[in-house]
């Protein structure tokens, strides 16, 4: 039994390893359609760390044997830790690339860690499962290196007699070599991790690499080199301060996946948004027919609206509209559902601590356990002073309608609605339930902004972020793609005055602040690249969307609309007429004029990208 053990401790150490990793890596560029590129590097990670750890080995098993018997179990116990940062790292990244496109990095992975019970309880999973997989597992691992820490001595003091014997007829050279190599590569990880994030080769980030994008990567912009045309330096100085305008309160209620065909006020068959529909027939409330968000996931979509900028532009210190306000005596506040601190940074994108009154996510929630509950827009709405003549800026952010946000049973109307069932139906019954939710959380925000008097005087615009896959193609969630579920977003706004909006035809979300802007009549910022609905008809021929390597620009030609896809990862390129195929079911790409194909390639170099490659 002893010498079968022996016969397979080495092989067994290889495959742990170095052929389990090869395979994962296979399996995770195939599922999902990576480059190949993703395998070379991985395995550049998987070299490196390997060779550090048997390096070190090959040092400490040179000392004195009493040492050796502690040092074989460090150095089974470092293998055993490097497979743990791998065991999260493809999970971070399998779960990340299914449910969003994109790696879920262990920043954001800790800042809902504090949340997990409330996970478990939501989504009805097994606490013993879930603790399993995130604490057993790991433990089994490194516990089963240490059982075999003797064969792996074993098997690094083979190693080296093979190199002796095969390249050193003085072994002490080895050991020397081994000392200059290990402290090379201390020096080399080492200048890594203190190194800027952004700067760390972006070989490995562009391929998705799981170890570096989950570890290493804090990047919003994924790795893209900002130019500085784009960080609108000096444009917040050079701003007018002195303007006379309408000091209206000014709020945007953000609903995060939220698609505008499943609002009453835009056809839908069910019953899902009864107190906006109510405002619609009022004329209070003005809805735009057609409009869509620039990017398919927060990030980006929150940028767009509050800086009027495609995601290909945005950068660290844009200009936004929460700064021109607070400069002309705004005071501002961002109460927000979901953990803004840890996703992206995105707290650091609404505005300096000195710059924000009032500031309430749901990593800072003093009454709810769960950061994605509704609720606590009204506990941050309840800190708000009543208004005394001074101008405010309101910012909600609702997670309701997110497959995270927190439903309650007395707003589920549509059944069944499982959270853990990814089904067409369910799915969908679930998304309106959470729209009804929603819809009646606006209500109250209204009552809240009304009781306090911010509402008498003021626009409320009310949108979303992105879109969502309800099913279509088998496929569910967001941050995918750029097609029409993924991007298709309300703009509604609330304007009691009788005043007229030149556009309520089509739309993108860097339109809003622009509107928000010139109806309150201060000039709109030249750095800003939306225009306003208020007062000027939509002359806009092209509108830009980007989400990950999927690009899109909306072409107007006359009275028509149509839409290139460009899917950088495939090669792939669609066409579609918006008018008549507004889901995209039939590629005309081929049927068109082939100039036009070719001027609609040529304009996506707005995203930096070559339109050599599109030809």
């Amino acid at each position: 039994m002893t010498g079968k053990l022996k016969s397979i401790k080495f092989p067994l150490l290889a495959f742990t390893q170095v052929f389990i990793p090869l395979i994962i890596i296979l399996v995770f560029q195939q599922f999902f359609r990576m480059k190949m590129e993703v395998i070379v590097a991985h395995l550049l990670v998987i070299a490196s760390a390997n060779a550090l750890i048997v390096a070190l080995g090959f040092i400490f098993f040179s000392l004195k044997p009493n040492v050796q018997k502690v040092s074989k179990y460090v150095i089974a116990a470092l293998f055993g830790v490097f497979n743990v940062i791998l065991y999260y790292s493809y999970l971070l990244a399998f779960s990340g690339e299914y449910f969003n496109s994109k790696i879920f990095t262990f920043e954001i992975a800790l800042g809902y860690l504090d949340y997990m019970d409330e996970f478990v309880i939501s989504y009805g999973i097994s606490p013993i499962l879930v603790y399993g997989i995130l604490l057993g597992i790991p433990l089994l691992m490194i516990i089963g290196m240490i059982w075999f820490a003797g064969s792996i001595r074993r098997d690094i003091l083979s190693l080296r007699k093979f190199i002796e014997r095969h390249n050193f007829n003085n072994p002490p050279k080895l050991i020397r070599i081994s000392i200059t190599g290990f402290l090379l590569m201390i020096g080399f990880f080492s200048g890594v991790i203190l190194t800027k994030r952004s700067e760390i080769p972006q070989f490995f980030y562009k391929f998705n690499e799981p170890v570096a994008n989950v570890y290493l990567r804090n990047d919003p912009f994924d790795g893209r080199i900002l130019s500085n045309k784009y960080e609108d330096v000096g444009v917040r100085e050079q701003y007018p301060k002195d303007v006379d305008f309408q000091k209206k309160n000014v709020v945007i209620i953000v609903i995060d996946a939220l698609r505008s065909d499943h609002l009453g006020l835009f056809g839908y068959q069910r019953d899902t948004s009864p107190f906006l529909d109510s405002l619609y027939t009022t004329g209070e409330l003005r809805k735009i027919d057609l409009s869509l968000s620039v990017a398919g996931e927060s990030f980006a979509g929150i940028n767009g609206i509050l800086r009027s900028r495609i995601w290909a532009h945005l950068g660290h210190n844009n200009f936004s509209l929460q700064e021109l306000l607070k400069d002309q005596g705004y005071k501002l506040n961002f109460i927000v559902t979901g953990d803004h601190s840890n996703f992206s940074g995105l707290r650091t994108f609404y505005g300096k601590d000195q710059d924000l009154d009032f500031y309430l996510d749901g990593s800072m929630t003093k009454k709810y356990s769960d950061p994605n509950d509704d609720r606590i827009l009204l506990e941050g709405l309840d800190n708000i002073p009543d208004y005394q003549n001074n101008p405010s800026y309101f910012h909600f952010h609702m997670m309701s309608v997110h497959n995270l946000g927190l439903r309650f049973n007395q707003y589920k109307k549509f059944t069944p609605a499982s959270k853990t069932i990814f089904e067409s139906k369910d799915y969908i019954n679930r998304y309106d339930n959470g729209i009804l939710q929603t819809d009646d959380f606006i209500r109250k925000i209204f009552k809240g902004l009304s009781d306090k008097g911010y509402l008498q005087n003021s626009i409320v615009v009310i949108t979303g972020d992105h879109g969502e896959y309800l099913g279509e193609n088998g496929v569910f969630g967001h941050g995918r793609n750029v097609s029409t579920p993924q991007i298709l977003t309300p703009i509604l706004i609330y304007d009691p005055e009788e005043v007229d909006y030149k556009n309520n035809h089509y739309a993108t979300s860097i339109d809003i602040a622009p509107t928000i802007v010139d109806r309150l009549g201060l000039p709109i910022p030249d750095s800003w690249e939306g225009v306003s609905l208020f007062s000027e008809e939509y002359n806009k021929q092209l509108t830009y969307h980007q989400q990950n390597d999927h690009y899109a620009l909306v072409h107007r030609k006359g009275d028509k609309r149509y839409k290139f896809i460009y899917d950088q990862k495939t090669g792939n390129q669609e066409l579609y007429k918006l008018n008549s195929d507004l889901y995209e079911t039939k590629n005309i790409i081929d049927s068109l004029d082939r100039d036009f194909v070719n001027t609609l390639r040529w304009y996506m170099n707005e995203f930096g990208l070559d339109p050599k490659d599109l030809y």
